[in-house]
């Protein structure tokens, strides 16, 4: 009985390691999601900064054109 007793324990005891890794990786699974979401909104954030600095950059150069010619 003391056997069976302790193979039960032991099972349990397992089994509790085992949730617990389920639930690290799970933690880890969420966190790269998570990165991963982050990372495509970081490159999202800066192509959209980058067209609209090319926009301001376009626009500043129109207008330098402008004044050019007509100082000219």
């Amino acid at each position: 009985m003391h056997g069976l007793m302790s193979y039960r324990r032991f099972g349990r005891a397992r089994s509790l390691r085992s949730d617990q890794a389920k639930r690290t990786l799970g933690r880890y699974a969420s966190a790269w999601a998570r990165s991963l979401r982050s990372d495509r909104a970081s490159a999202r954030a800066r192509s959209l900064r980058s067209d609209r600095a090319w926009l301001e950059f376009g626009r500043y150069v129109a207008i330098e054109r402008n004044t050019r010619s007509v100082a000219a």
